[in-house]
């Protein structure tokens, strides 16, 4: 018998049985994935900062729960620290292939020094049974980074998949920090003078700035749907070349806040 043949058959059989006053379902056993997850991974710069642009890579997973990318500039540190939290998906009975996966993570999972660049990453694991490589990896990392100095600005470089993005640098002496991530950005960031700074939320998520009351930036880009802008000092000129705030030359060089549109739609850009 054709396919066709069987399909008919099969539609007729239904409403003979409909008929005849039965009912015929058609159940499909659905397994869900549990989460198996390693805490508390420590990785250690074997050598102090010496001023070097310091990057960090985190690829994330593929449905971070509570996770995310967690930076604090902290005065008077010498080394990069990370922390981080693995995760791996997998049915509940194959826990051997979610292992093997958060194994083959932690082995990406490396901070690699030089004299011109220091590079925090952590990429993903393979797949194995029931357990798919994009949805392992690190969940979450805790960072804490040099807060830089006069001599000696920091030069960030941040980028993350999904979860929030904090950046805790507001005790740092910056030169330029630029940050893309997947999901929100929370940041607290210092107004060094002449620093630049670039924050992109790369599929509508939210970015929320702290800054000190007597901010002032040569420059202040602000990209969003201007519904989802929120900003309550009345004095910025926003725009490339518009003014920004305050004396210039007084503060930063250059604010830039980004939320490109995902779905139609951006997310919200808040100063604060």
């Amino acid at each position: 018998m054709s396919v066709s043949r069987i399909a008919f058959a099969t539609v007729i059989a239904a409403i003979a049985a409909s008929a005849a006053g039965c009912q015929v379902e058609a159940s499909v056993d659905v397994k869900t994935k549990t989460r198996f997850v390693e805490q508390n991974v420590p990785k250690e710069d074997t050598e102090d900062w010496t001023g070097q642009p310091i990057k960090i890579q985190i690829e994330g997973v593929g449905v971070a729960v509570n996770g995310g990318i967690h930076v604090t500039a902290v005065p008077g540190e010498t080394r990069v620290k990370a922390n981080a939290r693995f995760l791996a998906m997998a049915f509940e009975d194959d826990k051997a292939s979610a292992d093997q996966s958060i194994i083959e993570a932690k082995n990406t999972f490396t901070i690699t020094h030089s004299d011109s660049e220091i590079v925090v990453f952590c990429g993903h694991g393979g797949t194995h049974g029931s357990s798919n490589g994009g949805e392992s990896g690190c969940e979450l990392v805790n960072l804490t980074i040099p807060a830089g100095d006069a001599d000696k600005p920091l030069e960030l470089t941040v980028l993350g998949g999904n979860g929030t993005m904090t950046l805790e640098i507001a005790e740092a002496t910056i030169k330029n920090v630029g940050a893309n991530n997947g999901g929100d950005i929370v940041a607290k960031i210092p107004i060094t003078q002449g620093a630049n700074v670039s924050l992109v939320a790369e599929k509508a998520d939210d970015i929320t700035v702290t800054l000190p009351p007597n901010w002032a930036a040569d420059e202040v880009i602000l990209q969003a749907d201007a519904d989802k802008i929120v900003n309550p000092f009345t004095d910025v000129k926003l725009g490339a070349g518009a003014g920004g705030r305050g004396e210039p030359g007084t503060g930063l060089a250059s604010l830039k806040l980004t939320s490109k549109e995902f779905a139609g739609s951006t997310g919200t850009i808040t100063l604060q």
